[in-house]
């Protein structure tokens, strides 16, 4: 989860990190999910509640610390998952690999649909949506997150990548300053922040 947490021609199949393309759902940066290696290091010892993450969140002191607790969030998000739905999770993921949106949205929608009080879930859906051209219906699926979990750093990532494709660039500037409230280390954030108020300023990028 890297942007460190997205115009607008569908994008064909979407590689593992996707920061370069706004159409294509992810983490912090677009990416579908978190290094390996960070997922292994925040299996290694009992994770704490997403709570406590977004707390460590809001005061970490560098990108490095900011880039290991957003993986640890996302992974600690996915284990909040009862088993059947983490197989819909990675159904859906291998599915926008093999350039199938439509089997994503399927297994993204089923899902919501097991474990509605999740908030990932809505936000997963809601990449699936995005990638099928429904983008209303994506903007209403990232509400849901976030009415569930207002601090939900990746639906905020994805708001502004979403309304940065439809160069709804106040929106998604908006979005992103929200994020860095929640998320100020966030790798690239800074940069980001800047591309978004000269797109929502008119100014030349």
């Amino acid at each position: 989860m890297k942007n460190k947490v997205g115009g607008a021609s569908r994008p064909p199949k979407p590689p593992a990190r996707m920061a370069h393309s706004p159409r294509r759902a992810g983490g912090l940066g677009g990416r579908l999910c978190p290094p390996t290696f960070l997922l292994l290091l925040c299996a290694a010892a009992p994770a704490p509640p997403p709570s406590a993450i977004l707390d460590k969140l809001k005061l970490a002191h560098s990108p490095q610390e900011a880039t290991a607790l957003e993986a640890m969030l996302e992974s600690t998000l996915y284990n909040q998952a009862t088993a059947s739905v983490q197989l819909l999770l990675d159904g859906a993921l291998a599915a926008i690999h093999a350039d199938k949106p439509k089997d994503a949205l399927a297994d993204a929608d089923a899902a919501v649909t097991l474990q509605p009080d999740l908030a990932e879930l809505w936000r997963r859906r809601a990449q699936a949506r995005f990638l099928n051209g429904d983008d209303k219906g994506a903007f209403v699926d990232l509400a849901q997150a976030l009415a569930r979990e207002p601090r939900l750093i990746t639906a905020w990532a994805d708001l502004s990548r979403f309304a940065e494709a439809r160069k709804d660039y106040k929106r998604a500037l908006q979005a992103w300053q929200k994020l860095l409230e929640l998320d100020p280390q966030t790798e690239g954030g800074k940069k980001r922040l800047d591309l978004l108020q000269r797109k929502a300023n008119g100014q030349p990028i």
